[in-house]
């Protein structure tokens, strides 16, 4: 079966708050992330974060997806937690997870992809996210 990866990427700054990432690196406005004609389903998600831990805060890191491009509706994810315990700040990053699914899609219709971070404000937390699209 042929896939189509689609990825975006951006900072969560604050606890509690769903955050929209709309970056993919040097694209600042890369566009909308739309279903690729013909897909089926999401199969997967590839998901890695980094966080600067300026704080003794300890969390817990969801990815939520939205949008029309979703037949079933919104989905969540946790993708991960970190902590410190000193106030001088570290650094503390993910090797990627690799979440299987089976999501089916609308074809030519836009997700939206959100982070967010609950528990304790670590400062910021970075998160990037690959969609796969099974065609």
């Amino acid at each position: 079966m042929a896939k189509v990866y689609r990825s975006r990427e951006g900072d969560v700054t604050a606890v509690d708050t769903k955050t929209q990432l709309t970056t993919l690196g040097s694209e600042t406005a890369p566009g909308p992330l739309l279903v690729p004609s013909h897909a089926k389903s999401i199969s997967r998600l590839i998901v890695t974060g980094i966080s600067d831990l300026a704080a003794a805060a300890d969390n817990a890191t969801f990815v939520r997806i939205e949008g029309p491009g979703l037949t079933e509706g919104p989905e969540s994810l946790a993708v991960g937690a970190d902590g410190a315990q000193t106030t001088t700040g570290t650094c503390q990053f993910r090797v990627a997870d690799v979440v299987d699914l089976d999501i089916p899609v609308t074809p030519n219709q836009e997700i939206l992809i959100f982070g967010e971070i609950a528990g304790e404000d670590p400062g910021q937390e970075t998160v990037g996210c690959t969609v796969v699209f099974d065609i």
